[in-house]
């Protein structure tokens, strides 16, 4: 019996060239999260696939899983987007390289979650309308860990349990993934971010927003200063792996 074609929207991760003809690329997809697989033929199509496999393409993606592979044989793709303006802004395609390498590193093929999908293609589609690329990339991150499982705590002090108290100074320790009060600093091993009252209002509006209002949080370039090194620092950790395109988001910050 041949296996069924499967359909699915996909966002392009990764793609390289396979011999004198074929690709092959990472996508994450809507139904089924990551997914590798080989498009025979991808370089000389002009038909399915001209255009339509580069980085950060929205697509209509029609495969077959291959019980002997690790490879999904990918038949077809239609393009929805190209994000066309991605690639024509330095900051852009850095920004949305961050978000491409992190995501990378944060999953494995065949771990599903729509969310994580519709994350993507809001980062993305921000990216490409001209949003604030730090914005976009710190929203990112903390949406990101909260699906994977390690949502920072902003609540309360992760040592005292003591609840957040805009009058108090915190420090964020990225071992624990918490905010840590002043009375409990010295119990934290390491180095840790200051974050002031401010940057920890809006962190925490950017995990409890819908995703559809997420646009309207503009961060201070203060809380950006303060987020970013700090979600990095908590990424690093987690994924025990540095994120190599860190030092182009820096360089933005600076």
């Amino acid at each position: 019996m041949s296996q069924q074609k499967r359909e699915t929207a996909a966002i392009v991760l990764n793609s390289r060239e396979h011999g004198e003809s074929d690709k092959i690329i990472t996508v994450y997809t809507r139904d089924n999260g990551r997914l590798t697989g080989i498009a025979k033929g991808a370089n000389k199509s002009k038909k399915r696939f001209l255009n339509k496999l580069e980085l950060f393409s929205h697509l209509s993606l029609s495969y077959i899983e291959n019980k002997r592979s690790t490879l999904a044989f990918i038949a077809d793709a239609e393009l929805h987007s190209s994000f066309i303006e991605i690639r024509r802004k330095v900051d852009c395609y850095n920004a949305a390289t961050f978000i491409r390498e992190t995501l990378l590193m944060a999953t494995t093929d065949g771990e599903g979650d729509p969310e994580i999908f519709i994350l993507l293609h809001w980062s993305l589609q921000s990216l490409d309308r001209g949003k604030s690329c730090l914005d976009i990339c710190t929203i990112f991150l903390l949406r990101l860990f909260d699906r994977l499982g390690y949502r920072p705590d902003f609540t309360s002090c992760c040592i005292c349990s003591k609840p957040f108290n805009p009058e108090q100074h915190y420090i964020f320790d990225h071992h624990n993934g918490g905010l840590v009060c002043h009375r409990c600093e010295e119990k934290v091993t390491g180095s840790s971010i200051d974050l002031t009252a401010g940057t920890i209002r809006i962190l925490r509006s950017a995990l409890i927003e819908p995703i559809e209002r997420l646009h309207r949080l503009k961060f201070s370039r203060q809380a950006l200063k303060q987020s970013l090194p700090m979600l990095h620092r908590y990424a690093r950790n987690l994924f025990q792996r540095d994120i190599h395109s860190w030092k182009a988001v820096r360089k933005m910050l600076n």
